[in-house]
């Protein structure tokens, strides 16, 4: 037995077959049929098949199968002098080829093309390659859309059944699938909506609505990616390779909408400390002492004798860490009876304090809101750099020895 494949094409992930057109051609001999003219072949009409003995070969792994008739039975028939049959004819099949889609879309998968005597057992008639793998033609000249025909060879084997052992033959090749496709499809999108998700970083936190948006519509173009990708997929109980890439950018991309939820919070809890930091400052202000830290210095002094007016600005010098210093000025108008200082200077230099607290509560504070944004922006691009290195390197194994199926 010889093949010749004219096509391999709609490899199917979703129903794990493929269709292949081969032109087969059986050889036997029939001393019966012998002629005296040694010289001579006879092409015989492939209608004369219908009047000869011919194998009952059929395709165990066949979901499908027809021999093509247009314009007539593409077949023929070879009769050698000696009695030798060539019976030739073209078919083509729908095959069953069971898949193994841990590592889609960079996966390979091994498919055959079987050959049994459907009546006959091995007492009877017994299948052989004509010459092993030199028996398959055409291979090297196929080109199929998201594959490439790797390794293939021939086997020669036995089938058992209730009725007996029966004779086949298997010719086994293997896929490689080409992931070009996927990248600009799947990959390439999802990557870069995990990179537009981290726009929102450099947002400034007060604008709300800007992020919100953002990390809204990322996670939902996420969803939409990852349900356009399934549903050319077969519902398999396993998890898929382009399954783990894909959940693992909506992780990403909903992290950075979580994110900002931090962010958030975060600023409200600062606003509500501050709110707390915040008195109203009394209108008179009486407040003559030097403390440490704190600057006095009258600007103008109008008297110092009993109802004098003084007014008096204290400089504060405020370090915010990396934010820097800030100065902060207390200004305080003093109008009272000379008699009345000792007693309140304390008072006063309370209030006064105060004062002072309430203005510095409005300077930003050190590791507040906008720290979470600045540790995101170097965090979540590594994280996802690291994340990709690993997946592609324990997914793109590299083309394996050919082994035989069992």
């Amino acid at each position: 037995m010889s093949m010749t494949i004219s096509s391999i094409d709609q490899i199917s992930e979703v129903n794990m077959d493929y269709t292949i057109t081969v032109f087969l051609r059986q050889y036997w001999k029939d001393e019966r049929l012998a002629f005296s003219n040694a010289n001579q072949s006879l092409s015989l009409d492939g209608r004369l098949a219908e009047k000869l003995w011919v194998p009952d070969t059929f395709i165990p792994n066949a979901k499908e199968s027809f021999m093509h008739k247009v314009t007539v039975d593409n077949r023929l028939i070879r009769l050698d002098p000696d009695g030798g049959i060539l019976y030739g004819m073209r078919i083509t099949a729908k095959a069953a080829c069971d898949m193994d889609l841990g590592k889609y879309p960079m996966d390979s998968q091994n498919c055959t093309l079987e050959f049994e005597s459907y009546g006959y057992k091995t007492d009877d008639i017994v299948f052989h390659w004509k010459n092993g793998n030199a028996s398959i033609y055409g291979v090297e000249s196929l080109k199929l859309q998201q594959f490439i025909i790797g390794e293939y060879n021939v086997i020669e084997g036995t089938s058992r059944y209730e009725s007996g052992q029966h004779s086949n033959v298997r010719f086994c090749f293997k896929l490689h699938r080409q992931a070009f496709y996927f990248i600009f499809q799947t990959y390439l999108p999802a990557t870069l909506l995990v990179v537009l998700s981290w726009v929102s970083f450099w947002i400034n936190s007060e604008a709300v609505p800007a992020r919100v948006a953002l990390g809204i519509t990322t996670v939902l173009t996420m969803t939409t990616l990852i349900s356009g990708a399934r549903a050319t997929m077969p519902k398999i109980s396993y998890i898929k390779a382009i399954d783990v890439y894909l959940i693992t950018c909506f992780l990403f991309t909903f992290a950075a909408l979580v994110e900002y939820a931090a962010v958030n919070f975060r600023s409200s809890r600062v606003k509500a400390s501050k709110r707390k930091m915040s008195v109203p400052v009394p209108e008179p202000l009486n407040l003559q002492e030097e403390s440490e830290g704190i600057s006095m210095k009258k600007l103008n002094n109008e008297g110092a004798d009993a109802g004098a007016r003084v007014h008096t600005i204290l400089d504060i010098d405020v370090d915010n860490g990396n934010a820097g210093k800030k100065k902060v000025q207390v200004d305080m108008d003093i109008s009272e009876d000379e008699g009345d200082r000792p007693k309140k200077m304390g008072l006063s230099f309370r209030n006064g304090m105060r004062s002072f607290m309430r203005q510095v509560s409005q300077v930003p504070l050190k590791g507040g809101v906008a720290v979470i944004d600045k540790y995101s922006r170097w965090l979540f691009p590594i994280s996802y750099s690291l994340f990709n290195i690993f997946y592609y390197v324990y997914y793109n194994e590299p083309w394996v020895k050919w082994t035989t199926p069992n």
